[in-house]
Order: structure tokens, then sequence, then C-alpha cells
């Protein structure tokens, strides 16, 4: 079935959106989500205030679409990684490696994610838990873990918590190191966290992949 292509209408709704959202992040990353006004977003994205009431009812609900929209732009990476070529070990591998490429792309909005957390708390932990972005990372993660244990590549493990268990484990190592300014440190991590996972997962008697 085709998709519906987008009219030139909605097309430019889309771009005039993501050049407030890049201006507000610019700003958020300068002076903290607390200090800035919508009216300066509209200067610095270069439309009215009452423009920017039309994409957003508030400040809030702009903060909160930077966040979703990153977290969906994030999904759709990962999930050509996870359902890409190659072995489950493989993916899995890709999975971890991937998490780096993702801090540094949008470090800026992890960084504004992290310290905006304590005024925006709820409102993020809503975004967080009311998303389907980790119950479908969950779930693939999950099934693909089980079929590395059915084709003997992997330990008779518990797919659903390895599969959080992963997941938890690179969010948590995502936000801990963003900002640090040693990219090599970021990489040794990252390459621990591959190691220690996937060393645990692979039976030393298992297949060799194919």
């Amino acid at each position: 079935m085709s998709t519906k292509r987008l009219t030139r209408k909605q097309r430019e709704r889309m771009r005039h959106k993501g050049e407030i959202l890049k201006s507000a992040l610019c700003l958020f990353s300068q002076k903290g989500f607390g200090n800035v006004s919508m009216q300066e977003i509209a200067k610095e994205s270069e439309f009215s205030v009452g423009t920017l009431y039309n994409f957003f009812e508030s400040k809030e609900a702009l903060f909160e679409e930077l966040i979703s929209s990153t977290g969906q732009e994030v999904l759709s990476e990962l999930l050509e990684v996870l359902e890409g070529p190659g072995s489950e070990k493989e993916r899995l591998s890709a999975f971890i490696r991937h998490q780096q490429k993702f801090q540094e792309k949008h470090g800026d909005v992890i960084k504004l994610y992290v310290s905006e957390f304590g005024i925006m708390g709820s409102k993020l932990s809503k975004i967080r838990h009311g998303s389907q972005i980790h119950k479908v990372l969950d779930s693939i993660l999950e099934e693909l873990v089980r079929e590395g244990i059915r084709k003997g590549y992997f330990r008779a493990v518990d797919p659903a918590i390895t599969a959080k268990s992963l997941g938890a484990i690179t969010e948590t190592l995502i936000f801990e190191t963003t900002g640090c300014v040693d990219p090599e440190t970021v990489t040794e991590m990252f390459a621990k966290v591959e190691q220690l996972f996937i060393d645990g997962l692979i039976r030393p008697e298992g297949r060799n992949d194919e």
C-alpha cells in the first residue's frame, strides 16, 4: 500500500515546526529551560509569538515535543540496527555500539533532559513511561535473545530480564557519560558493556556465527 504524500502546506508546517524546535533547543542549552521565554524562542526562530502558540500550547508542551521527537528518531535508528542483517550476536553488539552514536548526535538534548529533570520531572516521567519507545525496544531485544537461545548461540537466560537489563544499562551509561570530554573513555566504557553482555550470553560450546 502506497504512503500518502504530504501536501506542500503540510511539508511547510513540518519544516516550520522543526525550525522552532531547533531554535528552542539552542536557547534551552545556553540558558536553561526556566530562563527562556516563548518570546525569545519566537525571536530566535524568526516567527511571531502567535505562530509558536499555533504549534505548541505552552513552553512545557514545546519541551515535551523536543524530547519525544528525538526519542522517535532514535527508535527509528535502533530498529534499523536490530532488524537489520547479521546474527543475533552481531545485532546485539551493533545495538550497544549505536548507543554511543546516539549520544554523540543528540548530546544537547540528553544534557537538557538531565539538567531539567528536577524542574520537569513529573512531565518527563510521563513522556518516558507513556511512550512506546521502551516497550518496542524491550520487545525486539527480548525476541532477539530468545532466537539466539533457540539457535544454540546464547545461554538459557530469561529473555525478558536480559532485554530490560541491557536497555537500562545502556541508557544509564548514555546519561552518565554525556558531556565527557574524552571520547576514547566513552568508547572504552561502551566496549566493556558490549563485552560483558555478549560474553555473558554466548554459550562456551555455542556454534560460530554463520
